[in-house]
């Protein structure tokens, strides 16, 4: 659980002083575990995740993080390396046509933006991931709405 919430929100993925378990696990060269690890994610279903997330400032200042509202949905599942493989195949075709921008961070995982968050609030970020296939599809019922606006509103900011 701990890999998949890694993937599906890279930026609060830490668990300790700013350090993910993965690190602290390779510092201590725990290979064993690593190693297990990776046999038990190769032979679980994996997913293709789209994941957005709305950014919304705090009341009181408007240039720190207030609240997120996120969506998670399931555009894919199957084994591992089809999924990896499809992602990777959409990263190269998007990003041909600028429409994504590809971004395999330090953790070694390929994130597909297709929006990334802004240095203003609200802001708004979209990418899609591959992952262990056990986050469920989840968003609030206005969902659709609030991110309509804020792409709106981020819109009008980029304008400015």
């Amino acid at each position: 659980m701990h890999a998949k919430g890694d993937v599906l929100d890279p930026v609060i993925a830490r668990i300790t002083r700013g350090r993910r378990l993965i690190d602290m696990l390779r510092e201590h060269q725990l290979d064993n575990v690593l190693d297990a690890f990776e046999e038990i994610c190769e032979g679980h279903e994996h997913a293709i995740y789209e994941i957005r997330r709305i950014l919304r400032p705090r009341k009181t200042d408007p240039t720190k993080l207030g609240n997120a509202a996120r969506s998670v949905r399931i555009r894919g599942r199957g084994p591992r390396a089809t999924m990896r493989n499809i992602l990777a195949r959409l990263a190269a075709d998007g990003a041909a046509q600028n429409k994504v921008r590809p971004d395999i961070g330090d953790d070694g995982i390929l994130r597909v933006y297709q929006h990334e968050r802004g240095p203003v609030f609200p802001t708004v970020e979209r990418y899609f991931v591959v992952a262990p296939a056990l986050a469920l599809p989840k968003e609030h019922a206005n969902f659709d709405q609030w991110w309509t606006q804020a792409l709106a509103t981020e819109a009008m900011q980029t304008a400015a």
